[in-house]
């Protein structure tokens, strides 16, 4: 349930919707949820693909916020962000959203220029809250959070835990529904390119697109896949290890078939 603070008519809600938020992110599945998330409170959002995107698009447009994704192809969130504060000139708030939840993330973003760190799968709450503050109010306030978006996975046989996509929808089948099919016809093209990445041992696609589709994963809850993709990535930036690589590769693609099977017997 919404709490008041985020009431229909309250001030907070008022002053969010009149923003023009940017959100700067590759992953269509990402995407789709942060305009789902959005528009449960009809806030509307613009959107672009990749860092040099953003930076054509504050360069034609007034931006109040900016919320950025660190991994992306052709220009990524920190050399988009230099751009933004160097050459354009531009203090624009900016929030950081990586699936790097390490220590010294959260300060290497700082560094670059941005203004605040999200991890994801993002905490909706937390992330309204922080947009507030940066681009709404001069004088910090916490907003409470609408709906916990985010619990800890719960012990089951199952590799799904829809408890995040529960929330964030909340509770609405035809959404979810729409995300899981997304999830899975997005995800298998990715699995593609990198089966194709690991024969042609190509560390830079492996680590790509091993990092892009960690977040898709997590939105349904895979868990148990984090560590494999964490690993996946530490051995290609090491471009050591495709034995090791191909074995990690297999496991992913067995949970992924067995996700596909249980929202299967779930529909």
């Amino acid at each position: 349930m919404i709490n008041s603070t985020l009431h229909a008519g309250s001030k907070y809600l008022h002053k969010l919707r009149q923003l023009n938020i940017l959100l700067v992110e590759d992953n269509l599945l990402n995407a789709k949820l942060f305009s789902i998330l959005f528009a449960q409170y009809t806030i509307k959002l613009h959107f672009a693909v990749n860092g040099l995107q953003a930076v054509d698009m504050l360069k034609a447009n007034n931006f109040d916020i900016v919320l950025m994704d660190i991994e992306m192809p052709v220009m990524n969130g920190y050399e988009a962000t230099t751009m933004i504060r160097q050459q354009l000139k531009s203090g624009v708030p900016i929030i950081a959203l990586t699936a790097h939840a390490v220590p010294g993330e959260s300060e290497k973003c700082l560094q670059a220029g941005m203004d605040a760190y999200i991890s994801k799968p993002v905490d909706s709450g937390i992330l309204l809250e922080t947009i507030y503050n940066l681009a709404c109010n001069t004088k910090v306030v916490q907003i409470k959070k609408p709906v916990v978006f985010y619990t800890s996975p719960v012990v089951t046989d199952k590799v799904c835990n829809m408890d995040y996509l529960m929330g964030a929808t909340r509770g609405n089948k035809k959404i979810i529904n729409t995300i899981v099919a997304g999830f899975f016809k997005e995800t298998r093209k990715e699995l593609v390119y990198l089966n194709d990445a690991i024969e042609k041992t190509n560390y830079t696609v492996i680590g790509d697109i091993s990092h892009k589709i960690k977040s898709a994963f997590s939105i349904l809850g895979i868990s148990l896949l984090e560590p494999v993709f964490t690993e996946m990535e530490q051995l290609s930036s090491s471009t050591s290890g495709i034995g090791k690589i191909e074995q990690l590769n297999h496991r992913i693609n067995f949970v992924f078939k067995q996700a596909k099977a249980e929202m299967k017997a779930e529909n």
